[in-house]
């Protein structure tokens, strides 16, 4: 699947968890879909993030999760929207891991040596 279609497919799964918990006088259920509204609206936020400023290889490995999770969905031992937002936000955490070391290395490697003007 391309990723355009994971995502619209991300959207409806929204869609039904939306048309399923969301009785105007349950507010059990309410309270139950703002749980999985907040799931997955982390775990868009963690595919935006991916998108925007991931490289290449991250974007390729979020985007294999979440086929993965589609393809094996009724295997999982819990909601779809949890254990994708786990998946993602480790790939993210690695990504930004990765991000941080090299910010430091370059800051390490611009530093001006002993008697030297830092401009």
């Amino acid at each position: 699947m391309d990723k355009k279609t994971l995502l619209l497919k991300l959207c409806e799964e929204i869609t039904k968890a939306v048309e399923y918990f969301y009785h105007e006088e349950d507010a059990g259920l309410k309270a139950h879909l703002g749980e999985v509204l907040g799931r997955y609206g982390s775990l868009l936020s963690n595919i935006g993030w991916a998108l925007t400023w991931a490289s290449e290889d991250v974007q390729d490995k979020v985007f294999e999760v979440i086929e993965d999770a589609f393809e094996r969905k009724h295997l999982l031992k819990c909601r779809l929207e949890e254990w994708l937002s786990w998946k993602v936000r480790e790939i993210v955490d690695e990504a930004l891991e990765d991000k941080e070391g090299e910010k430091e290395t370059q800051q390490t490697q611009t530093q001006p040596t002993e008697g030297e003007l830092p401009f």
